[in-house]
């Protein structure tokens, strides 16, 4: 029933029957004072949406209404709208070819007044009812173009549901690992835009996705509440498809438990006059007691599903023709009558022109060819000339910076071991406390020039590889924990907990050695900077551009005057302390390998204490 269900998600936001007959009664005292005629006409159209929920006469009166309006003004915006309208009325009358007719019309109209909103909206609603009529591979490809366009949509609140619709309905299609981004998508969108009808919807999709998989008492459980949690809001589509989905589930095993279910959803579409669920639940139970050998209980259905299908056939026949077809062939022959008027109109003006200028054209052609090409030439040299510079003046730069920072951070732990050395060489005195905090001293210098020889030999690895960058979809939890794990014995030392709060959903796309090497980093310098009893933890968040790692310490947070400067290689940084020292290039390298994969890094400091160093790579597209 997700063909129904397009009616709905044209009004975007689904208010409760008594907020919408408010705000009807409010909109309508208040037309006797708009003196604006095209604001006049969009509070006409606002009506005509407000009354698909319980009078679908009345919104197809003030959608004609506002048509006659829009006309007289030339008002596009408005003339779509009522075309929308329109679509719905004959949606909701299961008359899925003329709500075609009119969809198709108002798409072209949105695209012509470029709203991308309704644009996404309308190919979706196409999209549903070629899927009702079995042509699998149109649906698909208007379900793409709503997708593709969500991708540069501003105000995407109408995504949450092109997602949603979209798993419902190709779920085998969708490959495993995309079925919960489009689900993280769609949920972020609804949450973003507090939208309560996609949040249900979306929660009726889980728990399809969990039957489909097995786990039936998970899907059952989200299909009863989303059922519930649509009546509260007013959702009775979206309320009829669940009670749908559940008999659907128990109609095998508990029969009886499946006719209540269809018998419920019959008298919400009787209450409600929702003519397509009526004749579906109508034949539905029909046929449950018909096979059950109960002709009397299933008489009570026929009478009511034969009327409805006899006004289908005759409000077709009125159609006339199959919309569809009409809309395709229609705009094939505009197409094609104007690309020949204008093939003949260039051959007419080619021609005068040709007899025109043929005797100096030739000449003037070669020149012509002549002196671009060398034009381009010059251009062409200039340019390669100029990115040249400016690459090896950005080499030279970045070299001398890199020499000064190894001479900076390699002197001080390199002189600190060489003087505690001649300290033991030259005192016999010392006590075995003495020998031992000497030799620990020694051990922090050199663990720290490792460090940073290891960071360096690790970019010049890069910089020499010719390095090719080729992200694949990897864990991000597992690659916490991996990276975690060469630390854990220091925090267990130093009474600091390493958390790895990070969603085994999340998906990030990236490089694996680059991004270890980040990982490890950060890990590396929260450990350094933290008190002894503290805790680092380690966050993600993903939205529907990018995904955000954090790392969280609760040391004394970063200087202020370096946070702006903390990743910049062309800045000479200065240390506040031992624990600085070091960091400095592995920073610059996380930076250089962050701009590789197309992210970027930052940090903050943390209220009221501590340092958040962030990281954020896009998500690839499937």
């Amino acid at each position: 029933m997700k063909r129904t269900l397009c009616c709905i998600i044209l009004t975007l936001i689904i208010t409760p029957a008594l907020c919408q007959s408010q705000e009807i009664k409010a909109i309508q005292q208040s037309l006797p004072l708009i003196k604006d005629s095209l604001r006049y006409i969009d509070a006409l159209n606002r009506i005509s949406i407000l009354y698909y929920e319980w009078n679908t006469d009345s919104l197809l009166a003030y959608a004609g209404r506002t048509m006659v309006l829009s006309e007289r003004h030339g008002y596009d915006k408005g003339r779509a709208d009522a075309l929308n309208n329109m679509g719905i009325y004959n949606a909701l009358s299961n008359n899925p070819s003329l709500a075609f007719r009119y969809y198709h019309d108002a798409l072209n109209l949105y695209r012509d007044i470029k709203d991308t909103s309704n644009i996404a909206q309308l190919l979706m609603n196409i999209a549903l009812i070629l899927h009702d009529k079995g042509e699998e591979t149109k649906s698909l490809q208007y379900f793409h173009q709503a997708m593709h366009l969500g991708q540069s949509i501003r105000q995407d609140s109408i995504m949450s549901l092109v997602y949603s619709n979209y798993l419902s309905l190709y779920l085998d299609s969708v490959p495993s690992d995309s079925v919960q981004i489009y689900l993280g998508k769609a949920r972020y969108i609804a949450d973003k835009y507090h939208d309560q009808a996609a949040d249900q919807e979306i929660t009726q999709t889980e728990g399809l996705i969990d039957l489909k998989e097995g786990k039936t008492s998970i899907g059952v459980t989200l299909l009863k509440e989303s059922a519930q949690g649509s009546l509260n809001i007013g959702a009775d589509y979206l309320v009829l498809d669940i009670l749908a989905d559940l008999g659907d589930y128990y109609l095998k095993d508990q029969p009886d438990t499946a006719a209540a279910y269809y018998s419920q959803a019959l008298h919400i579409a009787e209450d409600k006059k929702y003519n397509s669920y009526i004749k579906q639940f109508s034949k539905t139970l029909y046929d449950f007691y018909q096979s059950r050998g109960k002709p009397t209980q299933a008489a009570m259905f026929a009478d009511e599903f034969f009327r409805l299908q006899e006004q289908e056939d005759k409000d077709h026949s009125i159609s006339g023709v199959d919309y569809i077809d009409y809309a395709i062939a229609t705009k094939e022959l505009e197409a094609a009558k104007t690309n020949g008027e204008n093939r003949r109109l260039i051959i007419f003006i080619l021609s005068i022109f040709s007899i025109s200028v043929a005797a100096i054209g030739l000449v003037i052609y070669q020149l012509y060819r002549l002196k671009q090409k060398h034009t381009h030439t010059l251009e062409a040299l200039n340019r390669a000339v100029s990115e040249r510079n400016n690459q090896l003046q950005q080499k030279h730069e970045f070299n001398n910076k890199l020499i000064s920072l190894l001479a900076h951070d390699f002197r001080q732990p390199i002189n600190t071991a060489r003087s505690l050395a001649m300290l033991l060489k030259d005192d016999e005195g010392l006590s075995r406390e003495e020998m031992h905090e000497l030799v620990e001293s020694i051990e922090v210098s050199s663990d720290a020039a490792i460090d940073i020889f290891e960071n360096i030999l690790q970019w010049i690895k890069k910089q020499l590889s010719g390095f090719s960058y080729e992200p694949v979809p990897l864990s991000l939890r597992d690659l916490m924990e991996e990276a975690m794990r060469p630390f854990l014995p220091v925090g267990e030392k130093q009474k600091i907990a390493l958390i790895n709060a990070v969603s085994e959903t999340i998906t990030i796309h990236a490089d694996k050695e680059l991004l270890q090497f980040i990982n490890r980093n950060l890990i590396h310098n929260a450990l350094k900077f933290s008190p002894e009893g503290s805790s680092i933890t380690i966050t993600a968040m993903a939205s529907a551009r990018e995904v955000i790692v954090c790392f969280r310490d609760e040391g004394k947070g970063i200087n202020p005057r370096k946070l702006p400067i903390l990743f910049n290689a062309k800045k000479d940084l200065t240390y506040d302390n031992e624990k600085e020292k070091g960091a400095g290039v592995a920073l610059m390298i996380c930076k250089d390998f962050i701009d590789r994969m197309f992210g970027r890094i930052w940090a903050e400091n943390g209220q009221p204490k501590g340092a958040t160093f962030f990281y954020a790579l896009p998500i690839i597209g499937k």
